[in-house]
């Protein structure tokens, strides 16, 4: 069974602050429960940030962290609890889950010529937590934890904003390539589809009423105003997008003008996407 354990207290908790955690090292860190109290809820989180040695690991505000935990099916914020994981979620094999929990440590005596001996591991890890206009809040947290691991293949989120001017379509040329992608989440209460293409191949092209029945009859549920292309809606871990093409466009079918919210999961290592 993994270990649920007490994080060191946040620094800096307060209205319209940032507070931090330091996450200690030594065990893999599979997920984050966040305790809020006061009159402080997921909606006055302006945005969570995780950073390892430094680099931006993950990134979303409170509310948009609750409605892509509700999407892999995991249960709704009550207002006080609130939960990061930085594994896979809902999928078939444990091995695919737990990929991208986070290595903090090598177990003792590790050979230095495994292919799992990492060279460089991650010696900080660090939480912000940026507080808005809460009344006297109060933040913990709780990590559900397993013995040393080195650090492996990360689940890294990344946040891009878009801006179309209309209704039709809109397409999108800039997002970073490397890494595979395991979803792209696109928040809009715009959107009648997307597409997807790949050096001039059409891979995606869904109207979002179609997206979610076909992610409501697999191990996904649909949430209003937000649209994802996850390759692991049917459960099978071994699914993603390969992003490392010469070209690789979305395409937003639009119904109006809106701001654009996408988040990128990258899968790879701390250097990459």
């Amino acid at each position: 069974m993994k270990l649920t354990r007490e994080m060191p207290a946040f620094n800096g908790v307060a209205a319209n602050s940032r507070a931090t955690l330091n996450i200690p090292i030594g065990n893999t860190v599979h997920a984050l429960i966040f305790t809020l109290g006061g009159t402080f809820t997921e909606q006055h989180i302006d945005e969570i940030r995780v950073k390892g040695n430094g680099r931006e690991l993950f990134v979303c505000s409170g509310d948009e962290l609750d409605v892509m935990n509700q999407y892999e099916g995991k249960a709704i914020s009550n207002g006080t609890l609130l939960r990061l994981d930085f594994e896979r979620y809902g999928l078939k094999t444990r091995d695919a889950v737990e990929m991208t929990a986070i290595g903090t440590g090598m177990p003792q005596n590790m050979d230095r010529n495994s292919p799992e001996y990492n060279p460089t591991p991650l010696t900080t890890l660090q939480v912000e937590v940026d507080i808005g206009a809460a009344t006297n809040p109060t933040l913990s947290a709780k990590a559900i934890l397993s013995g040393p691991s080195p650090l492996g293949t990360l689940l890294k989120k990344r946040r891009f904003t878009y801006s179309p001017a209309g209704a039709g379509n809109y397409e999108i040329a800039d997002l970073p390539r490397g890494d595979v992608i395991d979803k792209i989440w696109i928040f809009s209460d715009q959107l009648n589809g997307v597409m997807l293409d790949r050096n001039n191949f059409r891979a995606f092209e869904r109207t979002d009423s179609e997206n979610d029945l076909i992610q409501a009859d697999g191990v996904r549920v649909p949430q209003a105003n937000l649209f994802v292309i996850d390759p692991s809606e049917n459960g099978n871990g071994g699914e993603w997008l390969i992003s490392n093409v010469n070209d690789f466009r979305l395409i937003l079918d639009m119904a109006a003008a809106d701001t654009v919210d996408i988040f990128v999961d990258y899968l790879g290592g701390l250097q990459g996407n």
